[in-house]
Formats: C-alpha cells, structure tokens, sequence
C-alpha cells in the first residue's frame, strides 16, 4: 500500500500495538506523528520508523488526559506537515476495579483516557480530515468481559462501539470515515497493568499460544488490520468493529 505522503496521528506509539502501527506506516510512506508517554520507547521506535524512507517521524511525548495535550498533539502535526489524513487511536488501559471501591478515581482515569481523548482528538481533527478525505481508527477490546473486577472496561468497550458506529455517521457527510479494529489478546504489556512481571508475562502468552494458537495476536498482526481500514482502498468501509479474536468471540 502507498501511503507516501499521508500524514499519520498514532496515539499509544510508545510500544504494543501503537508502536507497530508506528513502524508499519512508516514502512509504506506515511509521515508519522507517533505519540507516547514514554520518551526512550518513543525514540526507539522513531528511529526503526526512520530507517524505511528516511523520514524521522515526529516524536510528541504527552500524558492525553492532561490539558492542553490533545491540542498539542494537533497543533504540531499540522505546523510540521500542513496536514492530516489519519488518525489511529491506540492509547488506553485496562485496570481492574468493581462497585464496591469508595473512590471515583479508577473511573476517572479510565474513562478520561479510553474515552474522552480519542473523542477529543477526533473533535480536533475533523476540520484536518474534512480537507483530506481523512479517517480515524479506533483501537479498543473486543468484546465486553462480563466478569467480576471488569465492569469498567465493559462499560467502555460498548461506549466506543457506539463511538465508532454513529461518529461514522456524523462524519460521513463530510467524507470522513471512521471505523475499530477491536484485537482479542495481544502479546503486549497489557498485563503489566495486573502486575505482572515481565518473565511471567513471557511464560503467560507462550501457554496460552501453545495452547490455543488463534486466540494470541502479535501486535504486527493488529497494525495490519488497521492499516487495510485507514488505506483509501475502500471509500464505503465505514462504521465497522473489525474483530480479531481468534474465533474466541464467535459464539
């Protein structure tokens, strides 16, 4: 896919899938604006993005639930390429928590960045992306985990759904697309979040791969799923949850 010349907002770049979207962009001629939290990550993968066409891609090292974040964000991408074309939202987490906590802050934080960012980054570019014929892709889980210690990520899984499906409508008179690639499993540092250590995190994701070879993503394999919904390939493919779960959530 020629993607040379599309200016590229991916959120999350730091590592997982974000990073991978990163690279993989990178490597078919999109200029880059890769977005994280963590400063040496983001470079790293900034320089891997580099060693494809030459282009460094610009590295914007931001906390998105903080003020002013989001706008920086935009701000820098249209002062360094003129333009935007896509944006791929990969930031989020997963924490567990339940009803009988006495504080609102594990909501807070959660739906602040899981929600609230990626609907205000869209806000943000939507004028960016009505110039270009642009898209957004939304990354999030994909399904909602009805069990003990997940009511938030289940709760916010179905507000993105809804997000994606009738923000396409919105967007559509405009030309402007918008669709969700929703990975089951993936080997990232999502279970870093449980505190799990890293060897344990390894050993989790090698038995679940050898046990049920389907269910596990590799981040490589996501970032191809959202680079096929962000190409120009397909102009009607809009308001689609692409799932990737291994047949885990066929039933």
């Amino acid at each position: 896919m020629n993607l040379k010349g599309k200016v590229v907002i991916v959120t999350g770049a730091s590592s997982g899938i974000g990073a991978a979207t990163a690279k993989l962009f990178a490597s078919h001629g999109a200029l880059v604006t890769a977005v994280g939290r963590d400063e040496v990550r983001l470079k790293q993968v900034a320089d891997i993005c580099k060693t494809y066409h030459g282009i460094q891609p610009l590295c914007v090292r931001v906390d998105l639930t903080e003020d002013g974040s989001c706008e920086e964000v935009v701000n820098k991408t249209v002062e360094t390429y003129k333009k935007i074309d896509v944006l791929v939202n990969c930031a989020g987490k997963t924490i567990v928590s339940s009803l009988f906590e006495n504080s609102m802050d594990t909501f807070d934080d959660l739906v602040s960045l899981n929600l609230r960012v990626p609907y205000k980054l869209c806000q943000l570019c939507v004028p960016y992306l009505k110039l270009t014929k642009g898209n957004v892709v939304n990354v999030f889980g994909n399904k909602c985990v009805h069990r003990p210690g997940f009511l938030l990520s289940a709760i916010l899984c179905s507000a993105l759904q809804c997000f994606t499906v009738s923000g396409s409508r919105d967007l559509s008179c405009e030309g402007i697309r918008m669709n969700a690639v929703r990975p089951g499993l993936t080997r990232t540092h999502f279970l870093a979040n449980f505190n799990v250590d890293e060897d344990l995190m390894d050993l989790t994701y090698n038995e679940l791969a050898n046990t049920q070879p389907q269910v596990i993503n590799e981040p490589e394999d996501v970032a191809k799923m959202i680079l096929f919904l962000a190409g120009y390939e397909h102009p009607n493919l809009t308001g689609n949850n692409l799932f990737l779960g291994g047949g885990a959530t066929s039933c």
